[in-house]
């Protein structure tokens, strides 16, 4: 009986410093407190007690120099994507135009090729026709 007694004790002690959990239809409120009116008590014996824990001025400048790092990395880290796209998109547009040049030297040839020419003159059309075709391919020409 004496035991009974005790339990009661500590349970009523663990409410007045646990947490409680109030129920009003689909509204639930957590509170260090009693339920206020209208709301009903839901808290379960079993559960545990919530601690809220202030944080000191040293944490919180910690906290705010730790996100001012954040937002200068982020910073950086955007500006440096934008300064990599700028180089991707010239060196795209230094490569069309090598492309293009190569095609234009590529059609002289070939109307060159069409003419009548002497033997010799035609092996070298043959053999900067398969250059510039080579060219071509390495810069991936016509993708």
């Amino acid at each position: 009986m004496r035991s009974l007694f005790l339990l009661a004790i500590l349970a009523a002690a663990f409410n007045v410093h646990g947490a409680s959990k109030c129920r009003n239809g689909g509204r639930i409120l957590y509170l260090d407190d009693v339920c206020p009116p209208g709301y009903t008590d839901i808290t379960s014996g079993q559960g545990g007690s919530v601690s809220v824990i202030g944080k000191s001025a040293e944490v919180k400048q910690q906290e705010q120099a730790f996100l001012q790092e954040r937002r200068v990395s982020e910073l950086q880290y955007q500006a440096q994507l934008a300064q990599e796209q700028r180089q991707l998109v010239a060196a795209e547009n230094n490569r069309q135009g090598v492309c293009s040049a190569i095609d234009g030297q590529v059609r002289a040839v070939e109307i060159q090729m069409r003419q009548i020419n002497g033997w010799q003159f035609m092996d070298q059309l043959k053999r900067t026709h398969r250059q510039l075709r080579d060219q071509q391919f390495q810069l991936g020409c016509g993708r």
